[in-house]
């Protein structure tokens, strides 16, 4: 699968984003009909997590905080308590995926943030026009 974040081109990717050694979200899209298929833990920025969701399912969601519209092509996740966009997904073509913008933190409170032009991972990278081949590997969030 080839993801697209913000100005950056992931191709050949399993679809796993990993942070700090362990799964943050796995990206899907369904071969017959290109349903996008979403699984995310949603954290806190001390690194509490405060909602799962596993294949566009709620497993926790404490008071209805986020939520979650899913068509067949596109999917957003919007935080009702902060006001914001947590990930906005949409299939371009069959093994395509792209993510508009997001706003998230990670396990240990690193937030990472997309916007069309770049992706930022905490205070420590941007990265804008990147094009790479990950050759059926996951996405590591740098430390």
């Amino acid at each position: 699968m080839d993801i697209v974040i913000g100005s950056n081109v992931l191709r050949n990717t399993t679809g796993v984003v990993t942070a700090h050694g362990q799964q943050q979200l796995c990206l899907e899209i369904h071969e017959d009909n290109s349903q996008i298929f979403l699984t995310m833990d949603m954290y806190m920025p001390t690194g509490t997590q405060v909602a799962k969701l596993e294949r566009n399912v709620w497993i926790s969601n404490d008071g209805e905080r986020f939520e979650l519209t899913a068509e067949p092509q596109s999917l957003k996740i919007v935080d009702n308590t902060l006001k914001n966009v947590v990930i906005e997904l949409k299939a371009e073509e069959d093994t395509r995926l792209t993510v508009g913008q997001a706003k998230f933190y990670t396990s240990k409170g690193t937030l990472s943030e997309v916007s069309p032009e770049w992706w930022r991972v905490g205070n420590k990278l941007e990265l804008n026009g990147i094009d790479m081949d990950l050759e059926g590997g996951d996405i590591t969030m740098p430390e």
